[in-house]
């Protein structure tokens, strides 16, 4: 029995071209280390940041080439100056990483954590603006929310909720380590003051790649999580050339944490090549419709309910089925995979618990019909 992928939306596997040009570049590290670092290196570092800014209408000068976007939330959240007594709102759908990062901050700083309730099944976009906007009360200080949810895929209007909250005042950090591949990302017009996201999942480029988009307004209040030799930073240098960084004295600050392996980030450019190959974002796209289409379908045909949107602008790669209340999902996850041979998460947010599908350029019909054929037979 061969073994079915249906969690891209973790970590997307590597395509043969980006693995072999990480094998390229892993052995000119383990030749020549010292030259590969300080020489060559960072020259591929500047390539893949302007390369995965082009792709996602941002700024350069303000991208930051990262391990995770654990890293870059950390980093984000990290560099709040709020008073004590503020509010954090975020929403019961985040991943749950980073509500104990918010909470961990929290208790520290004396702030608070609430999250608004969505109604993941609504087809009106503007519902979610609307539950969101309802919770920001008068200690609201700042907003964290993701672009897609982690739990059940579903898109935010995300334009529309940091607009709303920039006009009341409040800081946005957008989670969006499930948007670039998967939806159309353009962090210029989004403006929110931090936005992250791996470049792991929907872009296909391998573990370890990812980023943070700053604001203009931020760049200067950004502390850096690792104390290194980017500290000896002379703020009037910040936007001029740093000979290790493939950018300038800013991205040295917050990049360069000692000896680390950052091929990984080296190969934006590759596997947005590779995404070129299969024509594009219209053609992968389209192949994600198809497929969590038959998906809705399969899976709804065994008995468990769709929750997420019909909407396409609520939607994309990722689609949720609703579990009963008594599975426990790391159990029903593990199961699927001995006995069946399916990687597929089953997940908790809100109250509730999902089985969440990956449908990705590599998977098939068959691939959903046998995992609709195991939840038949779990759920007997």
């Amino acid at each position: 029995m061969s073994p079915i992928n249906l969690n891209a939306g973790t970590l997307h596997p590597t395509p043969e071209t980006v693995r072999r040009a990480a094998e390229t570049l892993r052995r000119q590290l383990a030749e020549l280390p010292s030259d590969f670092m300080w020489r060559t290196g960072p020259a591929r570092l500047g390539e893949s940041r302007q390369a995965l800014a082009n792709y996602l209408r941002g700024d350069p000068r303000r991208l930051l080439l990262l391990p995770n976007v654990t890293f870059a939330m950390n980093l984000a959240v990290g560099s709040l100056d709020l008073p004590a007594g503020s509010e954090i709102l975020t929403t019961d759908q985040e991943y749950g990483a980073m509500l104990l990062l918010l909470r961990r901050h929290a208790r520290h700083h004396g702030w608070t954590v609430r999250e608004a309730p969505l109604n993941v099944e609504t087809e009106d976009p503007l519902d979610h603006v609307r539950a969101i906007e309802s919770e920001i009360g008068p200690t609201t200080r700042a907003l964290f929310f993701s672009h897609v949810t982690s739990p059940t895929g579903l898109v935010l209007p995300a334009d529309v909720i940091v607009q709303r909250a920039r006009q009341r005042g409040l800081v946005c950090i957008v989670d969006g380590a499930h948007a670039p591949g998967m939806i159309d990302v353009n962090l210029d017009a989004l403006d929110a003051d931090f936005y992250g996201a791996n470049c792991h999942k929907w872009i296909m480029a391998p573990a370890g790649a990812a980023f943070l988009h700053v604001a203009d307004r931020f760049r200067d209040r950004l502390i850096p999580l690792i104390a290194t030799w980017g500290l000896d930073f002379d703020p009037a240098k910040r936007d001029l050339p740093h000979p290790m960084a493939g950018g300038t004295h800013w991205h040295f600050l917050h990049e360069f944490h000692g000896t680390s392996d950052r091929v990984p980030q080296m190969l934006i450019p590759e596997a947005l090549r590779f995404r070129e190959s299969l024509g594009g974002d219209d053609a992968i796209r389209a192949c994600f419709r198809e497929l969590t289409g038959h998906a809705r379908r399969a899976i709804e045909s065994v008995g468990l309910h769709c929750v997420t949107p019909t909407n396409p602008a609520l939607s994309g790669a990722m689609i949720a089925f609703e579990l009963p209340a008594s599975v426990d999902p790391e159990v029903w996850r593990e199961r699927i995979w001995h006995e069946h041979g399916i990687e597929c998460p089953a997940t908790r947010s809100g109250g509730r618990t999902w089985l969440r599908v990956s449908c990705c350029v590599f998977n098939r019909d068959e691939d959903i019909d046998r995992l609709a054929a195991a939840v038949s037979k779990l759920l007997a």
